[in-house]
């Protein structure tokens, strides 16, 4: 039997407060058997705020992690607890919850673009409040093989990831804001940003995964490449927009441990799909 629901797989990370607000005030907490809303805890202060979610709402599920799993790995224990009675889904979402819905009738548009297929993976128009530029498409053209090699470098401990921080924070504020406008029209693109990203039944059934090895950061650039090996199709959707208000769960300046997280995926990036072309 079709499923015909869209899954939404959101990740608690000590910020159910944020969590609660955003879907309380999203609306998509209601009683629409189209939606299934699962929510993996990573770790919370407050695990009865997330509970209070059920009530009343039975598309909501909040699963507890024994561990942090970190972003797509608690997004793929989501996926795994919802296979294990259901087919995919129409579509699959990971989101943030520091995010905002500001095209009206949302969920409504959403349905509508995955009904109508035509991609594989779709990322939405994402307007970052904190540095006031469009962050999709995330990346038009494959990134260069070498950027990769100089993330890996620039995460090499805390020290150095702070100066390249501090260095890639002013070009996106003086550079970056005055070219990352809007664009308009419905492109195929090579990376959408993580904070919103929407995978079609098809990018699972062709092959795709989100089981993601390393703990953080990376997913952007994995689900690219996982596309890019597949012949995939990655599209960004203007028709859709979204409110971006970042850092609020992880900061900007990232600790040490945070860092070793980040040289760990970069690592694995390169390794596994750039290390030829990184030379």
């Amino acid at each position: 039997m079709t499923d015909n629901r869209i899954v939404f797989l959101l990740v608690n990370y000590f910020n159910e407060t944020e969590v609660v607000r955003f879907l309380n005030y999203q609306r998509i907490n209601s009683s629409d058997t189209d939606i299934k809303i699962i929510v993996v805890d990573n770790g919370s202060n407050n695990p009865v705020a997330l509970e209070s979610l059920t009530v009343g709402n039975p598309n909501i599920t909040i699963l507890k992690s024994k561990v942090n799993a970190g972003y797509f790995g608690a997004a793929y224990i989501g996926l795994t607890h919802y296979l294990q009675e259901n087919d995919y889904p129409a579509a699959t979402i990971i989101c943030n919850t520091d995010i905002n819905f500001i095209t009206p009738d949302f969920i409504v548009r959403l349905k509508d673009k995955v009904a109508q297929g035509n991609f594989d993976i779709m990322g939405p128009d994402i307007y970052s409040t904190m540095f006031d530029y469009h962050q999709n498409p995330y990346i038009i053209n494959r990134i260069n093989p070498k950027r990769v090699k100089l993330y890996k470098t620039a995460t090499t401990n805390a020290f150095m990831y702070g100066m390249f921080t501090i260095l890639h924070l002013l070009k996106t504020k003086f550079v970056k804001s005055n070219t990352g406008n809007r664009i308009n029209e419905r492109m195929e693109t090579y990376c959408i940003h993580g904070s919103f990203m929407v995978f079609n039944k098809s990018y699972f059934t062709k092959g795709g995964t989100i089981n993601y090895p390393s703990l953080l950061f990376g997913e952007e650039l994995f689900v690219a490449e996982t596309a890019r090996k597949l012949g995939l199709k990655t599209i960004y959707e203007p028709d859709l927009v979204i409110n971006h208000n970042e850092h609020s769960t992880t900061g900007v300046f990232k600790s040490a441990k945070t860092v070793g997280f980040m040289h760990q995926s970069y690592s694995y990036l390169l390794k596994t799909f750039f290390t030829a072309e990184a030379k």
